[in-house]
């Protein structure tokens, strides 16, 4: 019995292979199996392939939207390029604008004063002490500046030059204390003069006016060639208050500077002065 039930098992896997391959040649020789056989591929292969198509699609969806993106941004890179150059050139020409305007109020400057040749320069460092009203510009000897030569900017008189270097000279400020230089008062009714000095707390004032004279806000002083220090007719400043007590023989007068002395930046050298008097 153990010697059959091996040839049994032989037996039936043969019959078994026997069957399969006639099946498989039936299915081969039918008409139509071949078709068959295709449907019931495409059926099991189509959503198979619906899947890898739609992510060969996400992929190429991908990529269209990095180069674009990369296209954007290249784009806004030149975009801030061009809108940095238009700036660049706003900003130049508003120097521009601010320098003609500065150099039309010169030229009336110098038709009403007479002022004579005059080397322009920019202001560039202030004193860093809070107690030394000066600055520095960007002209010296070898622009043929001087110590003594006078500073000014259109709306008046600045300073004069107290320390001069082959590329640069100190100006020290009509404000600071230190500073004194001759003033007369522009009046139709009086032509007055006196000292002008700079403030401890900002600004000017005339001394040593008599006091029978008669002064008035508003009023205009310019500087007076007594002394020899500056020119005669540049605009110091205006008025503003008037000190005068009655046991006092002098009176002084509050002078508000012309010239914006926090705001310097073009100023001009007076290399040479005609007389106007």
């Amino acid at each position: 019995m153990a010697r059959v039930a091996p040839a049994r098992r032989r037996s039936r896997s043969w019959l078994f292979l026997l069957l399969l391959l006639g099946v498989v040649g039936g299915l081969v020789l039918t008409p139509g199996s071949a078709r068959q056989v295709e449907a019931v591929g495409s059926q099991v292969l189509e959503p198979i392939q619906a899947i890898v198509s739609e992510l060969f699609g996400q992929v190429e969806d991908v990529t269209t939207v990095m180069r674009r993106m990369a296209e954007l941004s290249r784009q806004n890179d030149q975009y801030r390029d061009e809108i940095d150059r238009l700036q660049s050139e706003i900003a130049q020409l508003r120097e521009l604008e601010v320098e003609n305007r500065d150099l039309r109020n010169l030229l009336g400057l110098k038709q009403r004063s007479g002022t004579g040749e005059l080397l322009p320069a920019r202001v560039i460092a202030r004193d860093p002490s809070p107690f030394v009203q000066a600055i520095t510009l960007d002209r010296g000897t070898d622009d043929g500046v001087k110590e003594g030569m006078t500073i000014i900017s259109w709306r008046g008189v600045v300073g004069r030059v107290s320390r001069v270097s082959p590329t640069s000279s100190k100006v020290l400020l009509i404000t600071d204390t230190s500073s004194s230089i001759s003033g007369r008062v522009q009046s139709a009714t009086s032509r007055v003069t006196g000292i002008i000095k700079g403030r401890p707390e900002g600004g000017l004032v005339m001394q040593r006016i008599p006091n029978d004279e008669t002064l008035q806000t508003g009023e205009t002083v310019v500087t007076s060639d007594f002394g020899g220090l500056m020119p005669e007719g540049l605009v110091v400043g205006q008025i503003i208050q008037i000190r005068r007590k009655d046991v006092d023989v002098l009176q002084e007068a509050v002078i508000e500077p012309s010239a914006d002395m926090k705001r310097l930046e073009r100023l001009y050298v007076l290399l040479s002065t005609s007389d106007t008097r």
